[in-house]
């Protein structure tokens, strides 16, 4: 099996960059400042090391920056993150991904395949990654989690992988600063074991908790019943075609 490494080269990823990434934090902190309210609730459960990926509430643009911060502060460690091929372009493009971005194009995810195999080996190499399983902002209610990303970044893991969830929740006050409420819960574990689907399900309930808000999408089919049904439901190790076809769940 190919490295994280190895799929940087292939990607043309700079890699990551601990001090831009702190230096990131920083200029957020102060800029932020003049915008938004932050408070944060921490259940303390992020793993201090080995992989774990963070599941993340999509209520706006700044969850990126603010939960990349508070993740940072609340467990010493530096974020990877899934995001739109296009904030890899432009002036700040290099930026971008240097502070740990990992772009996907929706448009095209074939052009993508290596950039999700370098998700998935940044993860099972022992970082912490966050994707949106929303795919896209959805502010004040919850849109449903998309399950091909996840399924094929977590793949079927050789060690149990952590899994932390975070919700975010904004309340606009005239004449003050936006309240921002970031909530993050506790660390739970996927296994080679366990049906990503199902997994996912149960928690897009958690980050709709930790945002205050409601999950109101039914859960999925059992494997068992997936698999009568004609859908296996199988996890696509490989690095063909089919498997860069899932990356638009990702973002």
């Amino acid at each position: 099996m190919q490295s994280a490494a190895e799929h940087l080269k292939k990607s043309g990823h700079p890699g990551q960059s601990l001090f831009l990434s702190a230096l990131f934090n920083v200029v957020v902190a102060f800029a932020y400042t003049f915008v938004y309210k932050i408070r944060v609730k921490s259940a303390k459960g992020v793993p201090a090391t080995g992989p774990v990926i963070v599941l993340a509430k999509h209520w706006s643009l700044a969850d990126v920056p603010l939960g990349k911060l508070a993740l940072t502060r609340d467990s010493g460690r530096h974020l990877w993150c899934v995001m739109k091929a296009s904030l890899a372009s432009g002036p700040f493009g290099g930026l971008m991904l240097k502070v740990g971005g990992i772009p996907i194009n929706r448009d095209n995810p074939e052009k993508s395949k290596n950039d999700l195999l370098l998700a998935r080996h940044v993860l099972h190499d022992g970082a912490m990654l966050c994707v949106f399983p929303e795919q896209t902002t959805v502010p004040k209610k919850m849109g449903r989690g998309r399950s091909p990303g996840f399924r094929f970044i977590m793949g079927r893991p050789e060690r149990p992988i952590g899994v932390v969830c975070i919700g975010f929740h904004y309340t606009k006050r005239r004449f003050r600063r936006t309240l921002v409420d970031i909530h993050i819960g506790e660390a739970t574990y996927f296994t080679k074991h366990d049906d990503a689907e199902t997994f996912l399900h149960d928690r897009m309930r958690d980050i709709a908790r930790l945002s205050r808000l409601e999950y109101n999408f039914a859960p999925p089919l059992s494997r068992k019943e997936r698999r009568a049904a004609g859908d296996g439901g199988t996890q696509n190790n490989s690095a063909s075609a089919p498997a860069a076809a899932e990356a638009d769940a990702l973002v």
